[in-house]
């Protein structure tokens, strides 16, 4: 139960994985590695005598790095791959926020407006009782609507075999207060995406899954890219960890869905979305210029915006992009302007000590060797 009420916390704040060393701006030990062997030699000691795996997807023009070490499977010993395709988990909300912001570029919908303005009565009558939040509340977490991770859903609700819908998030919530009023304090809840998702689809008269194939994978022409499907291909990682035991595989589990954290992607693919987002000639700049523009303060240098996490070290070096966590599997995908450089890590065991401070050295020796450069 003791395991069970830790990574309860940790899922339902979506994890502390922002990277903490590299917030707190401790200083980077002098090497005389490269960064490349820098970062292999992170990778080789973070498996170290775990059974586990992790790789590193790092996009620099002109200077890309791939890196992987440990295990995609415990039981065969099959190692982990860079061309696998990884389960997202949160970073799906990038996608999402990303629809809603090109829907209300084509006056589809009002950021502002509330969401009792798309959705239907059945809907709101699910949450608690006058809450009718923005569209722009739910996707800056400000929305006061519960997180549907509790002992509850995971003890009585969820079947963990069984896909993640917006009835059965909505059942889950059954009797809960609103966690804040209505654009005031932050509060992380996975339950504002599968909102934002049944408004989309409200306003554009078409399922989630096709605005994302349609609005972001052809155009940018992501072929290693998947929502919401069952083991699609590439999907071969085993992970570890979860609610029911700290070793469990959860590869079976379908908490890899629904538009909270339902995206398949490989590492390649994940970094060309967050590039084409977040730098400043992405094809999707304007849009992530809108995702990030006025933030909501989080904690001490972290901001919310709309489907983007920012980090902010000391020195005032700002990284952008979302962190992922479903049963068994980390990620982290970031895009850090000073390097102009896409960062994808991924590690399949439910550490988040551990995946925090690799996330936290990657970052810093990102950082570190641009300068020295």
């Amino acid at each position: 139960m003791q395991f069970f009420l830790i990574f309860f916390r940790l899922c339902a704040a979506v994890l502390a994985v922002y990277a903490g060393l590299f917030l707190a701006g401790c200083s980077v030990v002098e090497s005389r590695l490269s960064r490349d062997e820098q970062l292999t030699q992170l990778l080789n000691d973070t498996v170290g005598s775990k059974a586990h795996g992790v790789l590193l997807y790092l996009d620099t023009p002109g200077d890309p790095f791939l890196g992987e070490a440990g295990v995609a499977d415990r039981e065969t010993g099959a190692p982990i791959k860079i061309g696998s395709t990884l389960r997202l988990g949160s970073i799906t909300k990038t996608y999402v926020a990303a629809l809603a912001v090109r829907a209300a570029e084509q006056g589809l919908l009002d950021l502002d407006a509330q969401i009792g303005t798309y959705l239907d009565a059945d809907v709101m009558a699910k949450l608690p009782s006058g809450l009718n939040p923005t569209v722009r509340q739910l996707l800056n977490h400000t929305s006061g609507v519960p997180d549907y991770y509790s002992e509850r859903f995971y003890e009585t609700d969820w079947k963990r075999t069984e896909p993640l819908t917006p009835d059965l998030v909505l059942h889950a919530i059954r009797g809960l207060e609103a966690t804040t009023t209505p654009g005031t304090d932050y509060a992380y809840s996975n339950t504002n995406y599968h909102l934002a998702a049944l408004t989309l689809e409200a306003v554009t008269g078409k399922p989630i899954k096709d605005q994302f194939a349609g609005i972001i994978f052809e155009p940018l022409e992501l072929e290693e890219t998947y929502y919401d499907s069952a083991f699609p291909p590439g999907d071969v990682i085993h992970g570890y960890g979860s609610p029911f035991g700290e070793w469990e595989d959860t590869y079976e589990f379908r908490e890899n869905s629904g538009p909270d954290g339902g995206m398949f992607a490989t590492a390649a693919d994940t970094a060309r979305w967050i590039r084409a987002l977040f730098s400043e000639e992405g094809a999707f700049a304007d849009t992530g210029r809108v995702m990030t523009a006025n933030p909501v303060k989080e904690r001490e240098r972290k901001e919310q915006g709309m489907g983007a996490e920012i980090l902010i070290s000391r020195s005032g070096a700002r990284v952008v992009g979302h962190t992922g966590a479903i049963d068994g599997y980390l990620t982290a995908a970031f895009y850090i302007p000073a390097a102009d450089t896409v960062m994808v890590l991924h590690m399949n065991k439910f550490d988040d000590a551990l995946f925090s401070s690799l996330t936290g050295n990657t970052l810093r020796i990102v950082m570190a060797t641009t300068k020295d450069e």
